[in-house]
């Protein structure tokens, strides 16, 4: 390889921009290249450099970047951020080992953060997260089930699975028929049978009753369960899904 690629990918997984940046390789091996010199490879090659550029500083969720793990350096990172968008803090930047032998860089949220920041001692978070995970397994049985919470647009897909939580994704999910692909297609990806897996879907009622009607075409086993009463949160937490995103992004590799 004499490349590799900087992405940016929607929710829906779709990619919108795709460059191969050239590197620099010793004996057919990864070698790190220092953020400095990417950007002077973008900036020579006139790739497109705000394309390039929002990947990595973007402080909305839906981009992020896949760099090889080889080439993926926690402090470097930082620097190369700080260095394209001044007042950036370590606790912006998220990495997260995938599979593949990857690592998917991105930051959340400004409007997270204040709002964590002043609601939220840390001690909290990992607390809240287990709230959420103590809720998803008393609804879990022998069967795989499969999770799909809606609130607003977005729809995130869990399953339970030899014992374990696992976050599949989050999807831009506006509408039932939109919903009801999501679920297909992750039960068709991890070969669940449809006499087996359970569905359980949670949010708002009127969300989920024509997604619920839908999926019984498919599936035996399709319930709702109630979320609100669910969580055993603070009182400051007025809905506790407008933090749910923080949550699955932090704390899903540690479920299990």
């Amino acid at each position: 390889m004499d490349s590799f690629a900087f992405m940016i990918i929607d929710q829906s997984n779709l990619v919108s921009v795709y460059e191969n940046v050239p590197f620099k390789a010793q004996n057919e091996q990864f070698r790190y290249i220092d953020p400095v010199e990417i950007l002077s490879i973008v900036q020579n090659n006139n790739l497109r450099f705000n394309r390039f550029e929002e990947v990595h500083i973007s402080l909305d969720h839906d981009t992020f970047t896949y760099v090889p793990a080889s080439l993926f350096e926690q402090n470097a990172w930082f620097d190369y951020l700080n260095f394209v968008a001044s007042g950036v803090k370590k606790d912006d930047v998220v990495a997260t080992m995938t599979e593949g032998d990857r690592v998917c860089v991105y930051s959340y949220p400004l409007s997270m953060r204040k709002l964590l920041s002043t609601l939220y001692p840390t001690s909290q978070v990992h607390h809240l997260s287990e709230s959420i995970t103590s809720f998803l397994q008393q609804e879990v049985s022998e069967d795989p089930t499969l999770f799909s919470i809606i609130h607003n647009r977005n729809q995130y897909l869990i399953i339970f699975e030899e014992k374990k939580l696992t976050l599949i994704n989050q999807y831009q999910a506006p509408t039932a028929q939109d919903q009801l692909y999501y679920i297909l297609a992750a039960c068709k990806h991890r070969q669940l049978n449809p006499r087996k897996v359970n569905i359980k879907l949670t949010g708002s009622l009127h969300t989920i009753e024509d997604l619920r009607e839908d999926l019984s075409r498919y599936f035996i086993h399709v319930t709702t369960i109630d979320w609100k009463n669910g969580w055993r949160l603070p009182l400051t937490v007025k809905n506790p899904m407008d933090l749910f995103e923080f949550y699955c992004m932090h704390h899903a590799d540690h479920w299990g």
